[in-house]
């Protein structure tokens, strides 16, 4: 198995995302990973994240979208802004400027947008982690796999063989890690970390690179795209190659502004 999924499957100091805060939980998470515990003597953790990057938080009359299997959480340590839910959530540039404040620019965001598809995707991922980059894609659920696809489906798929998408576990905007690629006879999967614990295997799960090229795009009048996290002497190697993949190096619109 690959090092960093051992890795990461080892470690868990935030098991789950709090409500509307999976873009933070990423935040925080990739700067523990990367040895930065704390900012302006404040633990790094996905409330600080979300203080400092600009959550917006759903008002009260929406209720909490949670997938199956997971519990409501709701105890912030900092009382956030409250909007509609059309106006609420995160946006890709908040977290980036979080991300490289809080690690002194030691580590270095490149937000991804483009017109997505398998091969892009396939690239990135595999070619990606090759320049050190963490990979966190900004997406709509609905167009994902369910997260406990049946292992037959899976080799399927990674044989070319015919299979029923298995149907999404929600339908929500949200940020993930891809984590890497793993390459069949034919097709590849990509493994996906989630914020949800509840979602596949602890939180992994695997998915075909044409759903999450769907996911990206979303269609559903918002922008997604992946906010690529490198380490600030692998910065030009990255940019370079995210170039090379035809992606455009912008900000997206998920609804919160650019």
């Amino acid at each position: 198995m690959h090092a960093r999924l051992i890795s990461v499957m080892a470690d868990s100091p935030n098991a789950q995302q709090k409500d509307n805060l999976c873009g933070p939980y990423w935040a925080a998470r990739v700067l523990n990973d990367s040895g930065f515990k704390t900012w302006d003597g404040e633990p790094i953790d996905q409330d600080l994240a979300a203080l400092r990057a600009g959550t917006v938080l759903p008002d009260q009359s929406s209720n909490p979208e949670v997938p199956p299997g997971a519990l409501s959480k709701a105890d912030y340590r900092y009382k956030l802004p409250v909007a509609p839910l059309p106006e609420s959530g995160t946006s890709a540039r908040g977290l980036a400027v979080v991300i490289e404040a809080a690690s002194e620019g030691e580590l270095r965001c490149i937000p991804l947008r483009g017109v997505w598809n398998v091969d892009r995707v396939e690239r990135l991922v595999e070619e990606g982690h090759e320049v050190g980059a963490r990979l966190i894609a900004n997406v709509r659920t609905g167009h994902l796999w369910g997260a406990r696809a049946p292992a037959e489906i899976l080799v399927a798929e990674l044989d070319g063989r015919p299979v029923q998408d298995p149907a999404a576990d929600w339908d929500v905007g949200h940020f993930v890690e891809l984590v890497m690629l793993v390459r069949g006879p034919v097709r590849s999967l990509v493994v996906i970390h989630d914020s949800y614990p509840s979602l596949g295997r602890e939180g992994f799960h695997a998915q075909p690179p044409r759903s999450i090229s769907a996911a990206l795009l979303r269609g559903d009048g918002r922008e997604g795209g992946v906010l690529a996290v490198v380490p600030r002497a692998r910065f030009d190697a990255a940019e370079a190659l995210f170039v090379e993949l035809g992606l455009e190096i912008a900000y997206w619109n998920n609804g919160t502004g650019v």
